[in-house]
């Protein structure tokens, strides 16, 4: 009888364990890079989805964010640039933007992490891809290469290298 008494006290006692056990797990050294960019084109609601990656997201925000509001609606995104770097921060632009928005993923969201200006003119021909631990931006009309990651605009060692010979 008295032994019945704990059999609660054992049970729920195991329930927290196992829960406990569960809420550490953590695997680490996770790639999140997505080696080739992804050319998005938005539906006619500003969505964006891509199959081969997983994710869907609107891209009037940015639109708003490269043109304002007044704007945004007068100017027709075509095509969205997008890639992923090891430490799962998306990267994402399209023609006619000056920047680059470097964006972190939630539950359900992503938020902006960095605005990163690469052209005082509007880019005509963007391309990513993605090198060691860095995304280039190739601005395909004049060849220009911009080496950054998510805290901004990195020197390209290629420059370097070059101005020393």
């Amino acid at each position: 009888m008295k032994s019945q008494k704990y059999i609660p006290i054992i049970l729920l006692a195991s329930i927290v364990m196992l829960g406990t056990a569960c809420k550490t797990f953590v695997v680490e050294n996770v790639n999140y890079a997505q080696q080739i960019e992804s050319v998005l084109v938005p539906d006619e609601n500003g969505n964006v989805h891509d199959v081969r990656h997983g994710i869907t997201f609107n891209v009037t925000p940015f639109q708003e964010q490269e043109f304002g509001v007044e704007d945004s609606a007068k100017t027709e995104i075509k095509e969205v640039r997008l890639i992923r770097n090891a430490e799962g921060y998306y990267f994402i632009t399209a023609n006619n933007f000056k920047n680059v928005y470097v964006m972190e993923p939630g539950k359900g969201n992503l938020r902006l992490r960095n605005k990163i200006q690469v052209s005082e003119e509007r880019l005509s021909a963007p391309a990513f891809n993605l090198r060691d631990a860095s995304v280039q931006l190739v601005k395909t009309d004049t060849n220009e290469v911009l080496t950054m990651n998510e805290n901004g605009l990195q020197e390209n060692s290629n420059d370097e290298e070059e101005e020393e010979s």
